[in-house]
């Protein structure tokens, strides 16, 4: 009996050392699901995108990265709005596109839709600093552009890029001006997450991009950054609780937390009551 113990017990020991091992060297796989493939030409998209231009940005280690510009509405409701979207850890900005035209048709704004590092046909690999940096170039390119068209950033930061966009602005050369911030399912840490899923793994010796210090770059944010956070109660992916956390953290003045009771994880667009808590936000910048 002692024998049969002492085997199941070494199988049992094999087996969680060769999961932690499997999971050190693919874990960036389970974390980060993009599309790598480049989106289709705006040529073949219907003719209610045709005004969608493609834009570029360099970032420090010299790559070049593609996002989609949809410039304003003249007469728009919001033209005074300028959005660049940083989204979450899965698709590309084409999964991005229904949701840029009911905001552009909606509020006559400028919406940029960007792709980091290995999203959406642009080289690269994924990983917690190449993300930062590649929102800082995306940052410090819609800050300029905002400035020469006399529009009010805002940064619209789904999911992980919650943390990616927080993350950068603490890296920025030099100090921006942003309007406001919106979170939409947004998260305290990726470490966060994976300790609530993974009890039993030593979550903190084996994850690499722990993005850890978002809560610590929101309590740096500019006080007079207005501050939206969105976030479904039904959210299984970034439970309530993580976008809490993110937002008591926020150092903006101005700030404010918004539920949707029927609300999931990548469903907010849909919950009655979005596109008029955006409204009222923009109208407040």
């Amino acid at each position: 009996m002692t024998h049969v113990l002492k085997c199941a017990a070494t199988f049992a020991t094999y087996c969680y050392v060769s999961l932690v091992g499997f999971l050190w060297i693919a874990q960036r796989r389970f974390q980060y699901f993009p599309s790598r493939e480049s989106p289709p030409s705006i040529r073949s998209l219907p003719s209610v995108f045709q005004q969608i231009c493609t834009f570029e940005v360099l970032t420090t280690d010299k790559l070049r990265l593609k996002g989609w510009l949809w410039s304003r509405e003249l007469n728009g409701a919001l033209s005074h709005i300028f959005i660049l979207h940083l989204h979450g850890n899965a698709g590309s900005r084409l999964h991005r596109l229904d949701w840029a035209y009911r905001v552009r048709t909606r509020f006559g704004c400028t919406v940029a839709l960007f792709d980091y590092r290995g999203y959406g046909g642009n080289d690269g690999y994924v990983s917690e600093d190449g993300l930062i940096e590649d929102a800082v170039a995306a940052i410090t390119w819609a800050h300029n552009q905002a400035l020469q068209t006399h529009q009010k950033l805002v940064l619209h930061l789904e999911s992980i890029g919650s943390a990616v966009g927080i993350n950068a602005l603490m890296r920025t050369p030099i100090e921006l001006r942003i309007s406001g911030i919106v979170s939409e399912g947004g998260l305290s840490s990726c470490s966060d997450l994976a300790k609530n899923m993974f009890r039993y793994l030593p979550i903190e010796l084996i994850m690499k991009d722990k993005w850890c210090n978002t809560l610590s770059s929101a309590k740096c944010l500019s006080r007079n950054t207005h501050f939206l956070s969105l976030h479904g109660q039904n959210d299984s992916i970034v439970p309530l609780w993580s976008g809490r956390r993110l937002y008591e953290a926020v150092s903006c003045e101005k700030k404010m937390f918004h539920e949707f009771g029927e609300g999931g994880h990548n469903d907010l667009m849909y919950q009655p009551s979005y596109f008029a808590t955006l409204e009222k936000f923009f109208k407040s910048l």
